[in-house]
């Protein structure tokens, strides 16, 4: 496990590494972090890692899931310390990594009353559809959009299909606005296989 990696650690002090994409917890034998309790259901939940931050979603399990004592009911992004209770197990989060990331992390500041958007005390502005997706990744912060959310946003006047490639090309060009490194982008992440996501 690399020194950086987010890990798990569980009440007998043994550490559950989440360097999968996926790392599935409850009572089956399948799962990557196995629960011997029967108030746990088989795939209770599972954690996700985009290689930046980890999000923790419930699989509709019978009895839930509680994070730092408050159940969750949508996907919900892992901060360093956070306490996860699943039936009689209680497990720690811990991301060694997080200080570092967050001290790159550009300093963003929406004005909710204006609607203008400032990255590291600079203003920014965006066309009419740079606008549209960055408020809706913003109302969503923490959460990915998938693509599909994105066109309806986006290209609502449109009846026929939004291809990919628009879609990216116009995350591209926010990037380019909102990103200190847009090669290396810190607050728009791609969630693969659900679509795209806003930090901090």
């Amino acid at each position: 496990m690399s020194d950086d990696a987010p890990y798990l650690i569980d009440q007998a002090g043994r550490k559950f590494p989440l360097v999968e994409p996926i790392t599935t917890m409850g009572r089956s034998a399948q799962c990557n972090v196995f629960i011997p309790d029967h108030h746990a259901s088989r795939h209770h939940c599972e954690i996700q890692w985009d290689g930046d931050t980890c999000t923790l979603t419930d699989l509709g399990s019978a009895n839930g899931t509680s994070v730092n004592g408050r159940r969750v009911t949508t996907p919900h992004t892992l901060r360093d310390g956070d306490e996860i209770a699943i039936a009689s197990a209680v497990f720690i989060f811990h991301d060694p990594a997080s200080t570092l990331r967050n001290v790159h992390l550009p300093l963003l500041v929406v004005d909710a009353a204006t609607g203008e958007i400032w990255i590291n005390r600079q203003p920014i502005s965006l066309s009419p559809k740079e606008q549209a997706l960055f408020d809706l990744l913003y109302q969503n912060k923490g959460r990915p959009c998938s693509k599909q959310d994105i066109a309806q946003a986006v290209w609502p006047e449109y009846q026929a299909e939004v291809y990919d490639y628009q879609i990216e090309s116009l995350v591209k060009r926010v990037r380019e606005k909102i990103e200190t490194d847009p090669s290396n982008p810190r607050l728009i992440l791609t969630v693969h296989g659900r679509g795209y996501k806003i930090v901090g």
